[in-house]
């Protein structure tokens, strides 16, 4: 059997399909060590993605942050404009 398709692999992963009725997959899964890979890699992602609490999202920096950043990409900006030895 060739390696299960990604698209199959990120069904199993996402548990909307399981190996269980598919004994081809199954077997596929158990004696080839990419597949089994890929799908123990997309399952933790799924975890860790579904695990995610609101206070693990990112947020916007303070306005000071930005300010900062805006005036460093200013002078940097103005510094590669001017020709050299000026």
């Amino acid at each position: 059997m060739a390696h299960l398709e990604p698209a199959r692999l990120v069904e199993l992963a996402l548990g909307s399909a399981s190996l269980s009725g598919d004994t081809d997959a199954q077997r596929h899964v158990s004696t080839c060590c990419h597949c089994r890979e890929q799908l123990q890699r997309m399952t933790r992602v799924v975890v860790l993605a579904r695990s995610v609490d609101t206070a693990d999202l990112p947020v916007a920096p303070l306005g000071r942050v930005w300010q900062r950043i805006a005036q460093q990409l200013s002078q940097t900006t103005e510094s590669t404009q001017q020709p050299p030895g000026e």
